[in-house]
Parts: C-alpha cells; structure tokens; sequence
C-alpha cells in the first residue's frame, strides 16, 4: 500500500514542478534582492571605512609630527631662555650673542612649523567621512517611511 496515503498537494506530474507558489516566488525573489542589496551596502561601507581610515592615518602622523616640533623647539627656546638669563644674571661682558641666538631662531623655525602642521591637522576633512553610506540609510529610512504610509493609509481607507 505504498502511495495510498499521498497528500493532497504532493504530486507526481511534471506540470506541478513548473508552476511554483506566487507567494514562495516573491519570497524568494526578496530574500534574493535584499541579499543583493546587502553587499552592495557592505562593500559601501568598506570603501568608505578604507577612506576613512586613511584620513585618521594622514592625521595620526601630523599629530605627531607636530608633538616632536613642538617638543624640539620649546627645548631649544627653553635652553637659549636659560642660558641668555644665566649670562645676564652672571652679568658677563662682552660676548652676549654666542650659540644661544642660534638656538633661539632654530627653536622659533621650529615652532612656526609645528604651528603650521597644527592648523592643517585641526582642519576638517574635505569630504564628510561615510558620506556616501549615511545617504543611502537615509535614502532606505525614507523609502521605508513612505512604504509604511502607504500601508498605513490603505488599512484606513478599507
């Protein structure tokens, strides 16, 4: 008695494996579509993470480029400041420009440098970072939003 309890919406015919559930057709067509829609995100946000990675790498280096100017040239400006006063304070004659004057515009170059990477370190970057990635999402909330309206105003209206 095999085959005597079939269900009834198995069948043997090659017609029925043709025609498929409109309902497991559009699910499959969605899942299919939101996959795609999901790299396609993915790979958004992984070339904007790229960028922005480099962005934080271009501003980590001129942070610290400016840290070791700003260090080398107050310890210059410090040295020839203290040197310049023992001398003072010793009151020597004669010889009161030695290496000091050196060091001291060696230290004043060095900090105008240190003041220059510091501006451009503090500027923002020209393109907002994730520019691209925060359009879409808003692009999808308000596609989202309009979709939920229309459902909305269709269960009012029946």
């Amino acid at each position: 008695m095999p085959g005597w309890f079939q269900s009834a919406g198995s069948s043997d015919s090659p017609a029925d494996d043709h025609q498929q559930d409109p309902a497991a057709e559009s699910a499959r067509r969605f899942r299919e579509e939101l996959s795609d829609h999901l790299k396609a995100r993915a790979e958004l946000l992984a070339l904007e993470a790229g960028e922005a990675g480099e962005v934080v790498a271009r501003k980590g280096f001129l942070g610290l480029l400016t840290t070791a100017l700003f260090l080398f040239g107050y310890a210059l400006v410090l040295v020839a400041v203290i040197s310049l006063l023992g001398r003072w304070a010793a009151g020597a004659t004669g010889e009161l420009l030695g290496w000091e004057l050196p060091a001291l515009l060696i230290g004043i170059i060095h900090l105008s440098a240190a003041l220059t990477f510091l501006r451009k370190w503090r500027r923002k970057p020209e393109q907002p970072l994730f520019q691209y990635t925060r359009a879409e999402f808003k692009k999808d909330h308000a596609w989202l939003d309009q979709d939920k309206k229309s459902r909305n105003g269709n269960e009012n209206s029946s």
